[in-house]
């Protein structure tokens, strides 16, 4: 069971205050853009990705995540 969405305030407040982040623009031949509706924010869409992990460059954060997100390994 996925719990109950935090308000943006609170949600906002518990993020450490200095992140690292990385995401990848994912399209197709048509140029449709794949967006993901993340858990927490059910009002929203945005390209995979998240904050990188200590000592974990961009390129392999942004893979991760997008195997978190959607399962699949992105080809490089």
């Amino acid at each position: 069971m996925t719990p109950a969405p935090l308000p943006p305030a609170d949600y906002y407040a518990a993020l450490p205050k200095n992140i690292t982040g990385a995401g990848l623009i994912l399209y197709d031949e048509d140029g449709r853009v794949l967006l993901v509706q993340p858990a927490y924010r059910v009002d929203t869409w945005e390209i995979p990705g998240g904050g990188l992990e200590d000592g974990e460059d961009p390129w392999h954060a942004a893979s991760r995540e997008v195997k978190e997100e959607l399962g699949p390994t992105p080809l490089s």
